[in-house]
């Protein structure tokens, strides 16, 4: 495989925490009406399993558009200036990102020696200073891929007309914005989950961009292998009684490594909740079936893995960057 496909199979990653991973249904070239399978004298139709595959089914054709478009619109400027793909993409990613510098390596060693391999860690400086370079320059102008390939879209005019199938999602939990808004993200979240912290993020990037017109609404998704995640999703109810659920919110996104109960507690205390109050919903697991029925109604909507995001129906799945986000908003604004 070339450093070409190598890039796009990266740019196609979004970090998630994940439930368990989403099956690989490709496209056929069979129409609706095909006969797929026989169940006595019951048929499946090839309609009925491109409904089934839903989700899945979008995402694949997704990637492979994707990839297709990433393929063409390097193919497209390398052949101006005489190259092959690799070696166009090698130079423009070069040119965008130099070589690491000896002090910043040395910098990079000094602080990171301690937890450096002992084949590096263990050597003096000069001896894998060149390694450090070498790998160092190699991480950075990977990062640097998908900046080039933007780029490179942008002044090819792409657009995009494949839409993903919309899921119905109650829009019921705390919410920030109007409820007449045009745009409504359901966000199904896990407060453990590192990639729902970035999720966060993004959306805060979202409400700062289109205020009004955009409805945040937070629904639980705690993940099992997460010991916490249940009773911080609780914690998040039972502060919403207070009408304090986004404050609860916030500390529970910046103390990830800090949720057991004793701490949820002292946190209500400090937010200005009613402890006694707050104490007594957390103990007696007062919102635990709130949690359970959150989670079963994003699974039914094909949610996997944390976090999740339906935009008026059109499902996100994983911490995506805001770009993926205001693609989906900007064209649900524009119906």
């Amino acid at each position: 495989m070339n450093l070409t496909h190598v890039a796009l199979s990266l740019l196609l990653l979004a970090p998630a925490c994940a439930k368990n991973a989403p099956s690989n249904l490709a496209s056929s070239s069979m129409s609706g009406d095909t006969v797929v399978a026989m169940i006595g004298s019951q048929k499946v139709t090839m309609a009925e399993l491109d409904k089934a595959a839903g989700r899945e089914l979008f995402e694949v054709r997704e990637r492979a558009l994707d990839n297709i478009i990433n393929e063409r619109v390097i193919k497209a400027e390398a052949k101006k200036v005489g190259l092959d793909e690799d070696a166009f993409l090698k130079q423009q990613v070069e040119k965008r990102v130099p070589e690491v510098s000896v002090d910043e390596a040395r910098k990079f060693y000094e602080e990171n020696k301690a937890r450096l391999p002992p084949q590096i860690g263990g050597q003096p400086f000069e001896q894998v200073k060149d390694m450090l370079v070498k790998g160092l320059t190699g991480q950075n102008r990977q990062r640097a891929v998908g900046d080039v390939i933007e780029e490179i879209k942008s002044k090819a005019g792409v657009k995009v007309m494949l839409t993903a199938p919309k899921v119905q999602v109650a829009t019921e939990g705390p919410a920030k914005g109007p409820k007449d808004a045009k745009v409504t993200i359901v966000e199904f979240s896990d407060f453990q989950c590192p990639y729902c912290g970035r999720g966060r993020k993004v959306m805060e990037e979202v409400i700062a961009k289109y205020g009004n017109k955009v409805r945040v609404v937070f629904r639980d998704f705690p993940l099992s292998f997460h010991d916490k995640a249940q009773k911080a999703a609780e914690a998040g109810q039972c502060a919403n009684d207070q009408g304090k659920f986004w404050e609860m919110h916030d500390w529970m996104f910046d103390n990830q490594s800090t949720l057991d109960e004793a701490a949820l507690k002292d946190a209500a205390r400090k937010l200005g909740l009613d402890g006694t109050k707050f104490d007594e919903c957390l103990t007696t697991s007062k919102h635990a079936a709130a949690v359970q029925k959150n989670m079963k109604e994003g699974s039914e909507a094909g949610v996997k893995g944390t976090p999740a995001f339906f935009v008026n129906g059109v499902f996100l799945s994983g911490a995506q960057p805001f770009e993926k986000f205001k693609t989906e908003i900007d064209r649900a604004l524009a119906e």
